[in-house]
């Protein structure tokens, strides 16, 4: 019998266009895990399809630790905002609805969390993969480790894997809530509101999960998501030349063609 975590919560939004298949990879990779999550959030943002329905219906019905909330407000802050607010637990882990958790994920990082209390933000590294290329072609994508360097990244590029993180929830408390103004870069905004309040950020050197690319690109190349973006590297000051460079650069890259970004995101892993 599996062990459970009752000091962990998991989010899992889901909408509209969420994958069936994906979503049933998604929470079998949660109920796999070595160390299962006392409760998991399964957010539904918005309208979606009956399928969907039928399938979250039925991992609440046999799992007891499934639970669904539904969010009429659009926008992944607004759900992860929802769900934080009645989550009860220390700990609240993310994971989108196409990802799929690597069995020890929650063990290894609730472990670590335990053994370093100050860190109050942590993550990991990712295999990423394209749906047409499947698991068996994903790429390791690595992340920094020490502070300092995810604070230097922040300025150009994301520090953190979105859905590899697990919060300590106290955290909110400091820092406040995901901004759902932000459409998009909701977690950039987010870190650089715990890096001007000295939080402790930390990733994990190990692969978590499977993370999916499909679009990436597209979503992060929008006008209104570059200047997020921007808005959200320059919450954060710094006096070095070469990172104001380099943030410069990270947002012009945004606006080229995407074939170039493509080729940089390739070699940028």
């Amino acid at each position: 019998m599996k062990n459970f975590c009752k000091d962990l919560t998991v989010g899992i939004p889901y909408h509209w266009g969420s994958d069936p298949s994906q979503l049933i990879e998604t929470l079998d990779s949660v109920i796999g895990q070595s160390l299962r999550a006392g409760c998991c959030h399964l957010i539904q943002n918005g309208n979606v399809s009956d399928q969907i329905c039928e399938i979250v219906d039925g991992y609440t019905s046999k799992h007891a630790e499934f639970k669904k909330i539904h969010v009429e407000k659009r926008g992944l802050a607004a759900a992860l905002n929802t769900s934080l607010l009645q989550c009860t637990t220390r700990y609240y882990a993310r994971m989108d609805s196409d990802d799929i958790a690597l069995p020890q994920r929650f063990e290894k990082q609730i472990s670590y969390l335990e053994a370093h209390e100050d860190v109050q933000i942590l993550g990991g590294w990712a295999k990423e993969f394209s749906t047409s290329e499947g698991v068996a072609n994903s790429v390791l994508k690595q992340m920094p480790v020490d502070q300092q360097e995810m604070q230097n990244w922040f300025h150009y590029r994301n520090p953190f894997i979105h859905s590899t993180i697990v919060f300590r929830t106290e955290v909110f408390k400091n820092i406040g809530y995901y901004d759902e103004t932000y459409l998009t870069d909701q977690d950039l905004e987010l870190w650089g509101r715990a890096i001007n309040a000295n939080v402790q950020l930390a990733n994990i050197p190990e692969v978590l999960i499977y993370f999916r690319t499909d679009n990436v690109i597209g979503r992060r190349s929008q006008f209104s998501a570059i200047k997020r973006q921007a808005v959200a590297r320059f919450s954060v000051t710094t006096y070095s030349l070469k990172y104001n460079l380099l943030k410069l650069a990270a947002l012009t890259f945004r606006l080229m063609p995407r074939w170039i970004q493509k080729l940089g995101y390739k070699n940028l892993r």
